[in-house]
């Protein structure tokens, strides 16, 4: 990724709790998993999510390419969160998860088509069985009914569980007013291989 791109995430992460608290929609599906293993926070930002995975009993892992925010999110865990930085896109997923979460990095527009395909290829090899992809994406019908429809074609073993609708509310940086974010929370679980 671009140099000027990974400054401007670092500068933005300076703000605290820049896109707010996690989603409690997010939170009440954690918390559902009887028994908690590991998770997987691709594209972590600041720690939000990663940082409520951990205080539900999950061994996190959280990858992002903003060290600030990677920094934020270990510091904040007392080091109890593994931070990476580096680009999702590039990075190797080197263990076995239970769940594998991105929020609002999948963005399904043809110029990221490919690398998004390369990284859906690695997340599946990287899923125990039964384990859960979670996808958070703007909200816009074709996404989804895309992702649904790639997911049933190249990846059968992952399946569709449901798409909760989210309306995100934050206060962001420098703001006075609070905003709404209306977001999709997309999941599929591994079959049994």
């Amino acid at each position: 990724m671009e140099t000027d791109k990974i400054k401007e995430w670092d500068q933005f992460y300076l703000n605290k709790n820049a896109f707010g608290d996690s989603y409690k929609e997010l939170k009440a599906f954690l918390e559902d998993i009887k028994e908690k293993k590991n998770l997987l926070d691709l594209g972590s930002g600041q720690g939000r999510n990663a940082l409520m995975a951990d205080a539900l009993g999950f061994e996190v892992t959280a990858v992002d390419l903003s060290k600030v925010g990677i920094d934020q999110t270990v510091a904040t865990s007392n080091n109890r969160v593994k931070g990476i930085v580096a680009d999702i896109f590039d990075y190797n997923i080197d263990q076995n998860y239970q769940v594998i979460l991105l929020d609002a990095v999948i963005h399904c527009q043809f110029e990221d088509l490919d690398n998004e395909s390369l990284l859906f290829d690695r997340i599946e090899k990287s899923l125990v069985n039964y384990g859960y992809v979670l996808l958070i994406t703007h909200q816009w019908n074709m996404r989804e009914q895309h992702l649904k429809s790639l997911f049933k074609k190249d990846y059968p073993n992952l399946e569709y569980q449901f798409n909760h609708h989210i309306a995100h509310r934050y206060l962001p940086p420098h703001e006075t007013e609070e905003h709404v974010m209306e977001m999709s929370m997309m999941c599929f679980q591994k079959k049994k291989s």
